[in-house]
């Protein structure tokens, strides 16, 4: 293969592995969550700082309790030097949190919570990773997850999608992304 199709392929992976966070994030997929980052990775995202393998009980533990999650991912910068890669991907995550819902003990943006009302939580920042390449896969071995901004608003249901349709994304494996028919 030429360098330039290497390099090419080797970036549509690693922006794969970016895609697949996310995907894992909002499915609750702890399984595809553990397959982007290799097993020595370390994690730096919020409050939460060590070994990524402890991060995705982190994460779930919060992202359980929430109604709703999506994260959106654009602007990816993938610099490419070998079997290592560097790179940035711009994101928004919208989470809807419940009324009676306490995330005071979680620290960072979701102990802002106001337990008292549903809210919608818009969330932007980057995700600035160091990736490496082994066995032909490239996967995560350093992750710094920067917030940018966080916004709370009141929560509303206008525009939920009401009557017959298709069932609205949710986690776990019975989520339409995972049907094969």
């Amino acid at each position: 293969m030429s360098n330039s199709l290497e390099l090419m392929a080797d970036k549509i992976a690693v922006m794969d592995v970016v895609y697949k966070y996310c995907r894992a994030i909002d499915r609750l997929d702890r399984e595809l969550l553990e397959s982007v980052f290799h097993e020595d990775s370390i994690h730096h995202h919020g409050e939460y700082k060590g070994p990524s393998s402890q991060f995705c009980d982190f994460a779930f533990d919060i992202l359980s309790k929430m109604e709703h999650t999506q994260h959106l991912v654009g602007n990816i910068l993938i610099e490419v030097e070998g079997n290592i890669a560097w790179s940035e991907s711009y994101w928004q995550a919208y989470h809807r949190i419940a009324k009676g819902k306490d995330f005071k003990d979680a620290g960072g943006f979701v102990a802002d919570h106001n337990p008292e009302i549903d809210e919608d939580v818009f969330v932007s920042g980057r995700y600035i990773d160091k990736l490496e390449k082994r066995n032909s896969e490239w996967r995560i071995i350093k992750r710094q997850g920067v917030h940018d901004w966080v916004r709370f608003e009141p929560a509303t249901d206008k525009g939920w999608r009401e009557g017959p349709g298709p069932a609205p994304g949710r986690g776990g494996h019975s989520d339409p992304a995972y049907e094969r028919d």
